[in-house]
């Protein structure tokens, strides 16, 4: 690994991330941006305009394989810290906002200027050069590892409040970090799912599909979870890295893809607590061939049909025993909803489908000389049947009775879908729909 030293202008650099795209900010390790409120970034401008000091920027260096026009190799550099920093400056030289109100005043070569409320248009002249002439201090890492890589990082933050999920990245190594990028960029985690911009800035969308993927990967590897708190989360990432198949990514894609399809718009059901449980439900909706449409309005009446599930809602609710409540609750409305064989009722089919072995038949002229009455060989019968034979037969008759009022159930559920029926609309509505929504940690 070899670390130099840049000497690059605020100027350039804006100019190699505009023009020349030679400058990124998407390295998979980083963390999202839109993390600083307004005081924040107009306090990053005054410290570059009153020479207060300004933490320096790690960059990665790699040989892009191109040359320009004089044959010179050119370098892409991809930041590892300090993307805050480089995008605050980039965007008030943009016009994307004002300074705060609170800005003090800066003074530069013995003059003193009013920077509050200002937009960099509005600056004076002397202070927009200032500005783009401020040096950051770079520094680059050339020829290192995706290891070394996540070890920097690792160290640069050590001492910087990020949340858990936050930390997680460098634990999941590159490559699982970018494949995590690309579905949390995707139109399903940016434009269908509920998240606030506490929740993103905290990076809850990332925590929320490292639970997703930890919930799979029990059901289909058999990983062993104590929870789905953060801790918890920062252990997966851990035992995922270099250890996600492409199988087990597929699926997941495909999962996402599906419930991207599902949903039109952002839906304020999609929230934190929910999305785990969603995607596993999507899961076996995509083995069952359930349409993407079925499924959204599916889950549209669980939510106001459904009265157990928000008890595995409350406080607690990234403990195994909730999450398996929530996870419980759900299979079984959507199994009932859409007449789904139960593991039970699957193994009984089997064995229904099985040859049943023939038995001797009496003979024909035998059973017409026999002069036994009707009454006389019911009760023959009846005294043949052992108690465990009365006993499967009372069941099978439960059974039945339950299968038909199931089928009742079903067909009353379908009818009142979305379109409850006169005499529903006088029961009384939960005052709260969200009662079923209260988030974990939020």
């Amino acid at each position: 690994m070899i670390k130099t030293t840049l000497n690059w202008t605020i100027k350039n650099l804006k100019s190699m991330h505009d023009s020349k795209e030679t400058l990124n900010f998407d390295h998979p390790i980083q963390r999202q941006s839109a993390q600083w409120t307004n005081l924040q970034q107009s306090l990053l401008v005054h410290s570059i305009l009153a020479n207060y000091p300004v933490p320096a920027v790690y960059v990665e260096k790699t040989d892009s394989a191109e040359t320009d026009d004089k044959g010179k190799a050119i370098y892409k550099y991809s930041v590892l810290d300090g993307k805050q920093r480089m995008t605050t400056v980039f965007s008030f030289i943009n016009g994307e906002y004002a300074l705060n109100e609170e800005t003090p005043a800066a003074e530069i070569e013995c003059e003193t200027y009013t920077l509050a409320g200002k937009t960099f248009e509005e600056l004076d002249e002397d202070v927009r050069q200032e500005l783009l002439r401020f040096k950051f201090s770079i520094f680059a890492f050339e020829d290192a590892t995706d290891d070394e890589i996540e070890e920097i990082f690792f160290r640069l933050n050590n001492s910087t409040p990020l949340s858990k999920p936050q930390k997680a990245r460098p634990l999941m190594g590159t490559e699982n970090a970018r494949f995590i990028n690309q579905i949390l960029t995707g139109s399903f985690f940016t434009e269908k799912c509920n998240f606030s911009k506490l929740q993103l800035r905290k990076s809850d969308d990332m925590c929320t599909l490292l639970q997703s993927m930890m919930l799979l990967d029990h059901k289909y590897k058999d990983y062993e979870y104590a929870s789905i708190s953060a801790d918890e989360v920062m252990k997966y990432s851990a035992a995922i890295k270099c250890n996600y198949s492409e199988d087990q990514k597929n699926k997941l894609l495909g999962i996402i893809d599906y419930l991207d399809e599902a949903f039109d718009e952002k839906e304020k059901l999609l929230k934190k607590i929910n999305i785990p449980m969603v995607v596993l439900m999507a899961d076996i909706a995509i083995k069952e061939a359930i349409e993407p449409y079925e499924f959204h309005d599916w889950f549209l009446y669980f939510f106001v049909s459904n009265k157990e599930y928000s008890q595995y809602c409350s406080s607690g609710s990234i403990k195994k025993e909730k999450v398996l409540g929530r996870l419980t609750t759900m299979e079984a409305h959507f199994t009932k909803h859409f007449k789904l064989d139960t593991p039970a009722e699957a193994e009984e089919n089997s064995e229904s489908d099985e040859e049943i072995p023939e038995t001797d038949s009496t003979d024909t002229s035998n059973l017409e000389e026999s002069e036994i009455s009707t009454e006389e060989t019911a009760k023959s019968e009846d005294n043949k049947i052992s108690t465990e034979e009365i006993s499967e037969s009372e069941e099978s008759e439960t059974s039945t009775e339950e299968n038909e009022s199931e089928e009742e159930v079903s067909q009353e559920e379908t009818d009142s879908f979305m379109n409850p029926p006169a005499d529903a609309e006088s029961e009384e509505a939960p005052t709260n729909e969200d009662c079923y929504l209260v988030e974990q940690g939020a």
